[in-house]
């Protein structure tokens, strides 16, 4: 009896490209895989940082566009104290001769500087809403401040100050309460709002993340594009040696594994 004997199993042919990614090349191709990876990554990243860049852009410049006052920021306001701290010293000079106790001559003051930086914002709202400012408010604003001269000029006679010396301090106090109310209605109406600012922060916040996330995205491209240039030299190397191809064959056939590892 014949016995049929099974034929054997030919070996499949394997290409150039397979047996050097299987083999010398199979370390740099896990390279290249893990730095594509990255690479989408840094790519989502990128266009989602963008996305909320030009987003938190556009709302910046739409508070811009409906805002009433000026464009100096909104740390500005934190002088806004020091005024009214003025308006209180100044105000403390003329009342503290006049009253009984030091606590009530520093309540008085108090409430002087609060009424007069209240004035000059009531006032500074009107310019922002481009209503004119009423003349009676600008002459309480005159009483107001002839007043305190007044009462800084007496306090400082009664402590025994000289006609001369007493009229000096008490001008000298008057520019300064003048100034102290003058800047506090400026810098209300030329400065940025509270959300303003926030939103300024934000923005910056969020250009500073796209920036990041682009550089990041150049520098994983750069790692990727030397990846595949290294592929390609190596992969010439492993034609010229191993299949023994001349050197502009192999050139094109690595240029060619270079463009299917790219897509």
């Amino acid at each position: 009896m014949n016995t049929i004997t099974p034929p054997k199993h030919q070996p499949l042919p394997t290409s150039a490209e397979g047996s050097y990614l299987a083999g010398p090349g199979k370390t740099l191709n896990r390279h290249i895989a893990e730095l594509r990876h990255r690479q989408l990554d840094a790519r989502v990243r990128s266009q989602q940082s963008a996305g909320a860049c030009t987003l938190t852009e556009r709302v910046t410049r739409e508070q811009a566009l409906g805002h009433r006052g000026g464009s100096l920021p909104w740390l500005v306001r934190c002088l806004i104290p020091a005024g009214i701290a003025a308006e209180a010293a100044t105000a403390y000079v003329g009342v503290a001769a006049i009253v009984s106790t030091p606590a009530l001559a520093v309540s008085l003051s108090a409430l002087t500087a609060f009424f007069g930086a209240g004035a000059a914002c009531l006032i500074a709202n009107r310019r922002l809403n481009r209503l004119p400012v009423p003349a009676t408010g600008r002459v309480l604003e005159g009483i107001f401040v002839a007043v305190l001269f007044t009462l800084r000029y007496a306090s400082l006679r009664t402590l025994g100050a000289g006609t001369l010396d007493a009229g000096g301090a008490a001008v000298l106090a008057l520019l300064i309460s003048t100034l102290g109310l003058a800047g506090i209605e400026e810098i209300v109406v030329e400065t940025q709002t509270f959300g303003m600012w926030l939103q300024s922060i934000k923005t910056s916040y969020r250009q500073w993340r796209h920036a990041a996330a682009a550089a990041r995205l150049c520098q994983v491209d750069a790692g990727v594009e030397a990846a595949l240039a290294r592929l390609e030299q190596d992969f010439i190397g492993f034609l010229l040696w191993a299949e023994g191809l001349p050197l502009d064959q192999a050139s094109e056939r690595a240029a060619a594994l270079r463009t299917a590892m790219e897509t």
